[in-house]
């Protein structure tokens, strides 16, 4: 599962066991719980992890159903979506990679490092600025406006 925030409103992604997809609950309310959506589409499984990586981007792995080749890594491959959560409502898939054997999510730069049979891919997404609060400069009042340097004031 996972929580999101948006415009005051709290999202929470329910992957459903034993089939594909997740459903969308609104849970702002916890009392009343809201059953949005439940998304099973054949072609999008998301029956392995959900994870948040940025407040609008999540990435959804799934183990592969075909037999994979025999590789050095014990891990099997996986079939990875990265999906866009701007709309809570609505997530849509931005990508789909296929025979995924390693993925790294490095919020702190926004990039998510990702390997298949095709090689190594390096996934750029925008994170939103961090919002320092302003710091609140002091009133200025008669003494400030006759000062040689006066402070910085509003």
């Amino acid at each position: 599962m996972l929580l999101q925030k948006d415009n005051g409103k709290q999202y929470l992604y329910v992957q459903q066991a034993g089939k594909q997809g997740f459903m969308i609950v609104e849970v702002s309310n916890p009392e009343k719980p809201s059953l949005l959506k439940r998304t099973a589409e054949s072609n999008q499984a998301t029956t392995g992890n959900l994870e948040m990586v940025s407040p609008d981007v999540a990435i959804a792995e799934a183990p592969e159903r075909t037999p994979t080749t025999l590789t050095s890594s014990s891990r099997p491959a996986e079939t990875v979506r990265v999906l866009d959560l701007s709309d809570p409502r609505n997530p849509k898939t931005l990508e789909t990679f296929n025979k995924v054997t390693s993925i790294l999510p490095d919020g702190s730069h926004g990039l998510i490092f990702l390997a298949n049979n095709e090689g190594l891919w390096i996934l750029r997404y925008n994170r939103p600025a961090l919002l320092e609060p302003a710091k609140k400069k002091p009133p200025c009042d008669s003494e400030s406006a006759i000062m040689a340097m006066p402070p910085d004031c509003d």
